[in-house]
């Protein structure tokens, strides 16, 4: 499919902006990477939107950074499947068994196109995303415009409306007012963040290695992040290759390196595991039973863990009995789920998970317990906005890692590398604790220390996940500084990031609030740990577009009454005589819309 977009314009001559009384609404996307093409999706198929105008740093919209072909390795694959990706015009599968030949083989999937179980290179899912979003612009019901290869550098929220200010190549500043902003930001929403990202993947980390006779290389992180960087490198200075016998996949440098692997507690991913799509439905532990039992109190995250413990003997009494459960909390579970795994030589324990796993996959059947923790991690999620801070702390430290280390397995093919490359004695791991050092040596060395451990690497390459992100380095500076201020009249500390409600706007005193979607991944981590993926792409898109669509069948319902909510920008009304009425415009929002639902659900199925 060819990629073919509406010229961009600037706001005097055509851009599509506020819709003052021409009906419908104009709303700007701000990020043109999986998330914006998720939000492009849904809302060109909902009835109101107008138009709709798209923003995106990168010089082509769809792949963003995660995905993009100038900043990833050819053999870096990503971790999800095609079954598991919500698709967009058509599915990762379908649209890759319309590609060439050629195009496949250049890829290394030839013959795997039709397996909804494969792992394709991060590139592919690139190449998809883009198609998509040609694809979705193409064929859209309303006019969209986009505006690739420009640096959006301020957003400015006020009472119904709100401005862009963005910078195209030229340098010159555009400005343009839209009924409705959504920050789809994704991560690196400026040109460091981009570098950043560059320095992070598996072109970036090549480069480390490059024109050196010997180099000692230093990885933080041993996640599939950390893999990528070093089958880059590996990919680099040397060669894999399949053997008939022995260990299947060897490989042998043409350059003398090697790499250190430091994690905090020294342990490698597990390989991915077989399970059902979609995932049963738990017994116990449902979101029902989580909305009925969190209190937003302390004591809520034991609560849940009892449930949790409950779902856990039930399905898996074996599993149960192994670790304990019966006297386990939700402060030390965690522990007796890696209690194995720590106990093991690290590259004796991947090589027996290797092979069970791929087991479970030969049988299409995996121990219940495993697929018990991957449904559950669902059901924490929806819970954690709402824990208290003492509970969220306690989870951070505790049960996260649980659920993160269950769903982030990675491709057998990820650890089958890293084998090949520990048998070569390319790389080692070492677990660093909480207690170490990075100190620089030189101009181009560094000393990572801990203990009675130390090392000095000639690079050193952060390849950690992605922390979340203080309020104070949002990238737009005058929404910025209304974030800012709105956590402070909340209370809530900066480096918390954001905590949006579930249509991804900010509660509070402000109604310019009500009409900007802040879905930028790394200001959502602390209050939503799983955030990260193409299926939370694709969620955040649903729910934004079910608010977008009930607003608009609002303001169609009773729109004098909301058109005159909507120009005050006060959250007060003072009197003459002094007295003061407060404007409880959230309240009105929430009411209004549950009658809308309500009309919904007593509506007839064919109107």
């Amino acid at each position: 499919m060819a990629r073919t977009f509406p010229k961009a314009t600037d706001a005097s001559s055509g851009t599509p902006t506020r819709s003052e009384d021409r009906g419908g609404e104009c709303i700007a996307i701000i990020g043109g990477g999986p998330t914006g093409t998720y939000m492009l999706y849904a809302l060109s198929r909902v009835d109101g939107v107008r138009t709709i105008t798209v923003f995106e740093s990168g010089p082509v919209p769809g792949p963003g950074l995660p995905f993009a072909e100038h900043l990833n390795d050819p053999h870096a694959l990503a971790n999800i499947a095609g079954l598991e990706i919500p698709p967009l015009v058509e599915t990762l599968n379908d649209w890759a068994r319309r590609q060439p030949p050629e195009r496949l083989e250049a890829w290394g999937i030839a013959g795997k196109e039709g397996d909804e179980r494969a792992f394709f290179p991060r590139i592919v899912l690139g190449a998809w995303l883009a198609d998509a979003f040609a694809g979705i612009v193409a064929h859209s019901p309303i006019p969209i415009a986009v505006h690739a290869g420009c640096d959006v550098v301020d957003v400015v929220a006020m009472p119904g409306t709100s401005r862009v200010d963005w910078r195209t190549g030229n340098d010159r500043i555009h400005s343009a007012q839209f009924d409705r902003v959504i920050i789809a930001t994704g991560y690196g929403a400026t040109g460091s963040g981009a570098d950043d990202a560059r320095e992070r993947t598996g072109q970036g980390c090549a480069s480390a290695v490059k024109g050196r006779a010997h180099v000692r290389l230093g990885i933080l992180g041993s996640s599939l992040s950390a893999i990528d960087a070093i089958v880059a490198i590996a990919m680099a200075n040397g060669t894999f290759a399949h053997e008939e016998t022995g260990p299947g996949l060897v490989y042998t440098p043409t350059r003398n390196w090697h790499a250190t692997m430091m994690s905090r507690n020294g342990l490698l991913p597990e390989a991915d595991f077989w399970f059902p799509v979609p995932l049963p439905p738990l017994l116990h532990l449902t979101d029902e039973a989580a909305a009925r039992l969190v209190q937003r109190r302390d004591g809520d995250l034991d609560r849940m863990f009892a449930l949790f413990a409950e779902e856990l003997g039930v399905q898996d009494p074996g599993y149960a009995a192994k670790v304990g459960l019966d006297s386990a909390t939700a402060d030390d579970f965690a522990a007796r789920y890696l209690r194995e795994r720590l106990a093991s030589d690290p590259w004796d324990y991947a090589r027996r998970n290797l092979l069970e796993t791929r087991e479970w996959h030969r049988r299409r059947n995996t121990p219940a317990w495993r697929v018990v923790i991957l449904k559950a991690h669902e059901v924490f999620a929806s819970i954690v906005p709402k824990l208290s801070e003492a509970d969220l702390a306690r989870f951070q430290s505790g049960l996260k890692r649980v659920f993160t280390d269950n769903y982030a397995a990675v491709p057998d093919l990820s650890i089958a590398r890293l084998l090949a490359l520990r048998a070569a004695g390319a790389i080692d791991l070492v677990a660093l604790g909480e207690d170490y050092r990075i100190t620089p040596e030189g101009q181009r060395e560094w000393r990572v220390s801990r203990d009675e451990w130390s090392a000095r690497f000639d690079a050193l390459i952060d390849a950690r996940g992605q922390q979340a992100a203080p309020l104070d380095s949002f990238p737009f500076p005058t929404l910025r500084l209304q974030l800012c201020a709105s956590a402070l009249h909340h209370g809530r500390d900066w480096n918390g990031g954001l905590s949006p409600s579930p249509d991804l706007t900010v509660p509070g005193i402000d109604p310019a609030w009500h009409r900007v979607h802040l879905c930028a991944l790394p200001f959502l981590l602390r209050d939503r740990p799983f955030i990260q993926g193409l299926v939370e792409c694709a969620a955040m898109a649903r729910d934004v577009a079910q608010a977008v669509d009930q607003s608009i069948r609002l303001r169609e319902s009773d729109p004098s009454t909301l058109a005159l909510l909507e120009m005050l920008d006060k959250t007060a009304v003072t009197l003459a005589d002094g007295a003061v009425i407060a404007l409880e415009i959230e309240n009105y929002h929430t009411q209004a819309e549950g009658a809308l639902l309500a009309d919904d659900a007593n509506r007839p199925p064919n109107q």
